[in-house]
């Protein structure tokens, strides 16, 4: 019994003996695997004077397996960009309007959040 923490294929060797000595060898596999979509922080909708530089924006993501969470972003408006190194949308933005950003997370194991925030 117990709760498997790290992911990967496990090979299980089991030996039985009886009380004569004579023995039976079984062999399985069990595969741990991540089907669990990352968490990701929510990000409060933005509101910014023109030509005005945003607060800087990090995104925050979690993976139960203790991988790494890489993010996608679109719709952001011109002048403000996402920088993947460090997980921050900075920048100033220098047209008029209502944006839509959308954020796809991604575990190691192709699982998926999407958030999305204006």
């Amino acid at each position: 019994s117990g709760t498997p923490t790290t992911v990967g294929s496990y090979e299980v060797i089991v030996v039985s003996t009886d009380e004569s000595g004579n023995k039976t060898e079984t062999t399985f596999t069990i595969t741990v695997e991540d089907t669990t979509s990352p968490d990701v922080d929510p990000v409060e909708d933005q509101t910014i004077e023109v030509n005005t530089p945003i607060i800087n924006i990090e995104l925050n993501g979690k993976d139960y397996s203790g991988k790494s969470v890489t993010h996608e972003v679109s719709g952001l408006p011109e002048g403000v960009t996402y920088d993947s190194e460090t997980n921050t949308i900075s920048g100033t933005p220098t047209t008029v309007g209502s944006y839509e950003v959308i954020v796809v997370s991604t575990d190691e194991s192709g699982n998926k959040t999407e958030t999305s925030f204006t």
